[in-house]
This record gives structure tokens, sequence and C-alpha cells, in this order.
């Protein structure tokens, strides 16, 4: 299997294929957390996320804790993004889907739909199965506030892990 965006048409094992898709979801992890933290109640899903966790109220989370739980996130999320693309190609002959649209020449309309299927499971697991059991006072006082800004944060994080793992197929050269 060739990734779009894999340089000069290389192929790529599916073992590095998850191991950049690790990497990348780290590095949108980053970029989104920048995001994050320029909103009122941005951090507060890795704290809720550590409470599910560690077993505690998201306002005794220890900060390390609560990082350690939002880059976990990330990288496997961008796990999910390359398994997702994984099982569309190879789904792809089978169905006689022989045709795949490009975007600007480095991915396809499959990557980002994959991508967008990251944010949205990111955005609805955790707004709607993790934070209404762990969310503590934030989920009573301002559930809206911080889904909105979890909606801003993971739509960053999508666009952040496209750009990732295009980034790191054309630096690595793989």
């Amino acid at each position: 299997m060739i990734p779009l965006h894999a340089a000069g048409g290389a192929t790529v094992g599916p073992g590095v294929r998850l191991a950049v898709a690790a990497v990348a979801g780290l590095a949108a992890t980053l970029l989104m957390t920048v995001v994050m933290w320029r909103q009122s109640y941005g951090y507060v899903p890795p704290y809720v996320a550590g409470s599910a966790l560690w077993g505690e109220p998201p306002n005794e989370v220890p900060r390390s804790a609560a990082d350690a739980a939002h880059l976990a996130a990330g990288m496997l999320a961008g796990v999910l993004f390359e398994a997702l693309n994984l099982a569309y190609e190879a789904a792809r002959a089978p169905l006689g889907i022989g045709v795949e649209l490009r975007v600007a020449g480095v991915t396809s309309v499959s990557e980002i739909l994959a991508a967008a299927l990251v944010v949205c499971f990111l955005y609805g697991f955790f707004s709607w199965v993790v934070f209404p059991r762990f969310g503590g006072n934030a989920y009573e006082t301002r559930p809206g506030t911080v889904r909105r800004q979890w909606a801003v944060s993971a739509t960053v994080y999508g666009v952040g892990l496209l750009v990732a793992v295009v980034a790191i197929y054309q630096v690595v050269s793989l």
C-alpha cells in the first residue's frame, strides 16, 4: 500500500505508517494544546480524561497526569487515522473503487474523510461519554462552553494531523 502523501510513491509498510501516524498525532496534539490554552476552558478536557483514567475528581488530577492522558489520546487518535486509511485501502478493490480523488497532490479525499472521522470521534467520545461521567464541576456549570471549545480544539487537531502526516513523509522521504 502506498499512502498518497508518501514521497515519490515509495511503498511503506503498515507498521511504519502507524508509527508515523503516532508521531503526527503527537505533533497535532501539541498544536491543539496551544489553541486549548488560549481558550477560557480549553484545557478542561485533559483533566477530565485524567479523571477518567485515574479515578480522581478533575480538580485533583495532577497536571502531569492530565498531560499524559492528553498526549496519549492524541497519539492514539493518529494511529486511528492511519488504521482507517489502511482499512479503506484494503476495501477499495473488493468494493470496486478504482478512482481516488487527490487534493493538492499530497492528500486524498479519503484521507480527509478519515481525519474528519477521527475529529468526530474525539469530539463525540469526549463530549457525550467521558465528559458527562467524569466532568465534575465543569460539566455541571458550563458544559456548552467546554463542548464548543473542545470542538474547536478537535478541529485544529484534525487539520494539524493531516499537515503533520504529509510533512513527516516529505521531510523523511518515506
